[in-house]
């Protein structure tokens, strides 16, 4: 069973969260921050995470230590295991119409710990939404209030005992007029916000609150007033002696006096500043591009969808625009990936500069961007936007002391005459995209129904790749992996190759994408898990020491209904046992990820060992990883190139081993290619590689012979 996580992964921020501005820092600091978040919440908060139905698949140490019961006894269970009876159906209905509605829930539980005592939580459960924007899985930050409750109760029963309660505690703790001026302030007013006690007395709450939220305050206190309410907890921001506002939440309750009358207000106050900074920061990387720090393809969907659902109430036209940069493979391979990342930085910002205030340019990945353009209200208005962009491409940048200049080619789809839905309409984009790219690129076109007919060229290579199938004109090579530690064979990698009678070697890189369009990914992936199954249990049946063979398992795959069965199938057939099976998925499986936890839960299930391929690569990894059912995490090759020149790159790739060792997760660095780039995975604690310093990817006749020098380099009898 794969080590539980020992942070959650948070959701929504509320809007009186202070806007945090990580544009500009570095990827170190923010990836030291991110880790220093992590550790902070895992040491202070009771953290759980549950699927869409409320069953618990992660907790953590503070919450088997405050509820005594051990995490096998809380997995699979949900929180009814910890109901103390105290409320009511409708207590529990009410939070879960809200959360099950995609809103953020706040409020205090009493639960049961497994010796039958009582504990009060204060908790935040946080949805985590999909594209189509309901959620599929539920974080819980708890804190233990047992203290703050025990601590009203005996406000209640004795006035003494609850000033020297209140004294010394960390909450802030006051008591007002319905004006709001103080009636009595907890000596930690002074420590936490640093006003002297008289200043704080002789002024109204209210001088203190931030503007934007005095008019929450007032309404709260009016409605507890008018015995509407009979208590109420609210959020609002508090001023210091330093002009700073830290976040408070705040619990009120009236106090009546001997008619009955709301005489005065309780406040118990507690600074959540930290907590809305931590919120707001794994929010921004989650669905932020980390190297542009533009939206991701989730918040772009996001809002496109929001759009359309506004166009199509208002009648009115948005526009998507898809844009790719030209020739840019060129640039990484002649200049490298740092000059890539370069480029790709400014493109953002010369698309970004270009447009208006209210449209929104995001990253999808790669080389890729899109824009939606909202209110739009005719074609002219739109190419006067897209010649914004192609003319600020025009300037020549500096490159490893060149001159270079930027291109782009630009595909738009207009709502709702080209699609009605999100996906239609990028898919449409990026048709006018292609279409624009086979003219010849630099240029930008608007969709047309024409442009969905295939080129003669990819008809004639489908029809050559249908027969390729048929006639098994594919073969497989092996990459082997290596235990770093004890430069050890531990594995390989299955490799399809395809050498055409007539066009020859064609690559990976045409014909995989060319596949996975036309559904031939599924006969192929078979071919390829039969006969990578078929060549190992070979192996195995020589003598040889059994190794794992990782194949990969694309997302069209993944989503074919029968998999699992198929996979079950080949192992029978080929009589290979499950446990040397690895299957490698890539981070596309994140667009459903539903689906993807089930299928991969049922191939473990199975035996099968699960892999994340290039991984990395996104923020997005270190949101899902956490809840996925994998074994192994794959750094993708970009980060290695430059490990040994780039911090940025080994502290990415610091964070992934940082991360995989909370989670208990294997991790192997792929494309390792010379000694200095080993010798730092090495220092980081990276235990295992792939790449061509070890071997480059072998025939199955070369990688036997591979296997045999492995043998007598072990000192193993040599097999016959």
């Amino acid at each position: 069973m794969k080590k539980a996580p020992a942070t959650p992964d948070l959701s929504e921020l509320s809007h009186l969260m202070e806007p945090l501005d990580e544009k500009n820092k570095p990827i170190e600091a923010l990836l030291k921050e991110l880790k220093d978040v992590k550790y902070a919440l895992d040491q202070s908060s009771i953290i759980a995470i549950t699927d869409q139905k409320g069953r618990i698949f992660y907790v953590n140490d503070q919450f088997c230590k405050i509820s005594k019961y051990s995490r096998e006894e809380l997995i699979g269970q949900d929180h009814r295991i910890l109901n103390s009876g105290y409320h009511s159906g409708e207590f529990f209905k009410q939070m879960w119409a809200t959360i099950g509605s995609g809103e953020i829930w706040r409020g205090e539980v009493r639960n049961r710990a497994k010796d039958g005592s009582f504990y009060w939580v204060d908790t935040t459960i946080v949805p985590f939404l999909n594209d189509q924007g309901k959620p599929y899985q539920y974080v819980s930050i708890r804190n233990d209030i047992s203290l703050r409750k025990k601590m009203e109760e005996e406000m209640r029963r004795s006035e003494e005992k609850y000033r020297l309660i209140t004294e010394n505690s960390a909450d802030l703790i006051s008591i007002i007029d319905k004006e709001g001026n103080f009636q009595y302030i907890s000596p930690s007013h002074v420590t936490i916000l640093g006003h002297d006690m008289s200043e704080l007395k002789s002024n109204p709450l209210f001088k203190w609150i931030h503007e934007e939220d005095q008019k929450i305050l007032y309404t709260e206190l009016r409605l507890l007033a008018k015995k509407k309410k009979m208590s109420s907890q609210i959020e609002f921001r508090i001023r210091t002696s330093r002009n700073q506002y830290k976040d408070m939440e705040t619990r009120i309750s009236p106090i009546m006096n001997e008619d009955r009358k709301v005489k005065d207000f309780v406040l118990i106050m507690r600074d959540i500043t930290d907590r809305k900074k931590s919120e707001k920061m794994i929010y921004h990387l989650a669905y932020h591009d980390t190297l542009t720090d533009l939206p991701n393809r989730r918040l772009f969907m996001k809002h496109l969808r929001q759009e359309i659902k506004k166009a199509k109430s208002s009648s009115s036209q948005l526009a998507v625009m898809f844009i790719d940069l030209d020739r840019f493979k060129f640039v990484n391979d002649s200049w490298g990936h740092e000059n890539g990342d370069f480029i790709l930085t400014k493109a953002a910002e010369r698309i970004k500069k270009s447009l208006r205030s209210t449209d929104l340019v995001a990253r999808l990945g790669g080389d890729e961007f899109t824009v939606l353009l909202k209110g739009i209200s005719n074609v002219e208005e739109l190419e006067r936007l897209v010649k914004r962009i192609h003319l600020d491409f025009q300037k020549p940048l500096e490159i490893a002391g060149q001159l270079y200049t930027p291109s782009c080619s630009i595909g738009i789809a207009i709502f709702p005459q080209d699609g009605a839905e999100a996906d239609e309409l990028l898919s449409k984009a990026d048709t006018a995209l292609y279409f624009v790219k086979e003219r010849g690129r630099n240029g930008y076109a608007f969709f047309e129904a024409k442009m969905e007919e295939k080129s003669l060229e990819r008809i004639l290579l489908e029809n050559e790749l249908r027969k390729a199938i048929q006639l098994e004109q594919f073969h497989i090579d092996y990459q082997p992996k290596i235990d770093l530690s004890k430069n050890k064979l531990i594995g390989m990698e299955a490799l399809v190759r395809w050498n055409h009678p007539e066009l020859g070697k064609i690559s990976p890189n045409k014909f995989i994408p060319l596949a996975e369009e036309t559904g031939l990914i599924l006969p192929l992936g078979e071919w390829v898990l039969r006969r990578g199954c078929e060549q190992n249990k070979e192996w195995q049946d020589k003598g040889y020491t059994p190794l794992k063979i990782s194949i990969n398992l694309s997302a069209r795959q993944i989503s074919y209904p029968d998999i699992v069965r198929k996979i079950e199938e080949i192992l029978i057939e080929t009589k290979l046992e499950p446990e040397w099976l690895e299957l490698e998925v890539t981070e596309s499986i994140f667009v459903n990820i539903e689906n993807a936890i089930t299928v991969l839960q049922q191939l473990r299930d199975l035996g099968v060992h699960i892999s994340i391929d290039d991984f990395g690569t996104g923020y997005s990894s270190f949101s899902y990883i956490k809840h996925l059912p994998v074994d192994t995490l794959k750094i993708d090759a970009s980060f290695i190139r430059d490990i040994h020149q780039n911090k940025e790159s080994q502290a990415i790739v610091q964070a992934v081993l940082t991360l995989s060792q909370t989670l208990g997760i294997n991790v192997i660095a792929e494309g390792v290619e010379n000694q200095r780039q080993l010798d730092v995975l090495r220092e980081d604690g990276c235990s295992q590689g792939q790449g061509f310093l070890f071997s480059k990817p072998l025939s199955s006749q070369d990688f036997e012979e591979y296997l045999k020098e492995s043998v007598r380099a072990t000192g193993i009898k040599e097999i016959d």
